[in-house]
């Protein structure tokens, strides 16, 4: 079992241990008629700010990622240029654009984020 608490980090037992630290939800759905796969973007957010202070030194990336980039969701300039990055996949921008729409709805005052609209063509 992945997810029993004696295989957990001491972060993930933490942010486990009380309702309301962690947020996790499936904000979208996609069906790729290219590829067949299906996708489901996932969101997942650390309500308790507590955490970065105890915590924050002890994330690490997986061995997949070979370099990592940090952005604020209240810096909107930035995200704009990330959101048009041409390095993006199809299913990747999508599961991007489902989180920071998300996030825009929930986040309050850590968030600075323009609105998201979909247009079909």
């Amino acid at each position: 079992d992945p997810m029993h608490p004696s295989r957990l980090s001491e972060p993930m037992r933490w942010l486990l241990a009380e309702p309301g630290r962690l947020r996790m939800e499936c904000t979208g759905f996609g069906l790729n008629l290219v590829s067949g796969n299906f996708e489901f973007a996932s969101f997942i957010v650390i309500e308790d700010e507590e955490f970065w202070t105890r915590y924050g030194g002890d994330v690490q990336a997986n061995w997949e990622a070979s370099r990592l980039h940090q952005y604020s969701s209240r810096d909107a300039e930035l995200l704009d240029e990330l959101v048009n990055d041409v390095a993006w996949s199809n299913e990747g921008l999508f599961a991007l654009l489902q989180g920071l729409r998300r996030l825009r709805e929930i986040g309050g005052t850590r968030v600075d984020l323009p609105e998201i609209e979909w247009e079909i063509r």
